[in-house]
């Protein structure tokens, strides 16, 4: 059996699979990889495939919200994962600080954790830390589950996009949609991961929005440069190593 073939089956067995396990599946998944610090788990992919084989508007939208729900119940864990961190040390310095932070920036802190929810960036850098400051778990409940539905209802949009644009309109297989929708993701989260979301945060906090923003516009152009800058110089190595030994 040729190669392709092959993939093809492997490809419609796992989509059987997908449609089996239901909005179940959905949910368990977004909850396991939202739950974890500091790993960033693909599991958006798995929401995208198995979105991409419904039509109909409700169930696009139920899919995002059982997984917005899934990933902002992660999220809670998270937050108590920074609590606890803080509980190991009430009266250091480290905590005072956060928590002085957190305490005279309630509107800043939740408009943060917002757009960390909402964005690809690594979020688990400012969340933790909000659980660490002993942030309004109210307010960081309500920015987690707006955000994390906005970004899957996001994710959702832009893969079936995406999908249909490899699948339909050039004709490409799944399998191989998948494989180029992954890359994408890829390149989207390595840009949005390069930006020090930390410092992003402080600068919203102190100098406002505008500043913020031409910061994370700087830090993404650095982002997409920063490839080219590293293969020009890995070029420039080869080809003074060859020239030293002519």
């Amino acid at each position: 059996m040729p190669f392709h073939r092959v993939v093809d089956e492997v490809f419609a067995l796992a989509e059987r699979v997908l449609r089996s396990t239901g909005l179940y599946g959905v949910f368990f998944v977004s909850l396991v990889s939202n739950s974890i610090p500091f790993v960033a788990l693909p599991y958006l992919v798995y929401i995208v495939v198995y979105a991409s084989r419904f039509t109909d508007f409700r169930s696009l939208v139920l899919i995002a919200v059982v997984s917005g729900i899934g990933a902002g119940l992660g999220k809670i864990i998270i937050y108590f994962i920074g609590r606890g961190f803080s509980s190991i040390s009430p009266a250091s310095r480290t905590v005072r600080n956060w928590s002085y932070l957190a305490s005279r920036h309630r509107v800043a802190g939740f408009f943060a954790i917002l757009f960390v929810a909402i964005t690809p960036a690594p979020d688990d850098v400012v969340l933790i830390p909000m659980g660490f400051a002993s942030y309004s778990i109210a307010l960081y409940a309500i920015a987690v589950f707006l955000g994390k539905i906005v970004h899957s209802i996001l994710a959702v949009v832009y893969g079936r996009t995406v999908l249909n644009l490899f699948e339909e309109k050039l004709g490409l297989p799944l399998w191989l949609s998948t494989l180029l929708l992954i890359a994408l993701t890829v390149i989207v989260v390595y840009v949005v991961g390069q930006v020090d979301w930390v410092k992003a945060t402080e600068l919203y906090a102190s100098r406002g929005l505008a500043t913020t923003l031409k910061f994370v516009l700087v830090s993404v152009a650095d982002a997409l440069v920063k490839p080219f800058r590293h293969l020009a110089r890995s070029v420039t190595r080869v080809l003074s190593f060859i020239r030293s030994r002519m």
